[in-house]
């Protein structure tokens, strides 16, 4: 008989961040948000939008990470990598 287990699949979370100067020394985050209702999706994403045209070197990344510091950490690089998209979309099944 096999033992039962409550170890689950790390889920992987959609993030989205502002970022000024990413992938350089000067690289900071103004703000990196949980994105979980769809609902309110397009209105986070217009309000970012806003606020990276507005910082010297601001850009919009989505981030896909299994918490919030791995999330800041990929957004001072500017993002996340096509793998961690790809599992995060094998996740949500699309």
């Amino acid at each position: 008989m096999a033992g039962v287990t409550l170890d689950k699949t790390p889920q992987l979370l959609f993030f989205l961040a502002v970022v000024a100067h990413p992938g350089t020394e000067d690289a900071k985050v103004h703000n990196l948000v949980l994105t979980q209702e769809e609902d309110s999706y397009d209105k986070r994403l217009a309000e970012l939008d806003l606020q990276a045209r507005a910082i010297e070197g601001g850009e919009m990344h989505i981030v896909i990470a299994g918490d919030h510091s791995a999330a800041y950490a990929a957004a001072l690089q500017g993002g996340t990598s096509e793998e961690l998209l790809d599992q995060w979309l094998g996740q949500i099944g699309a």
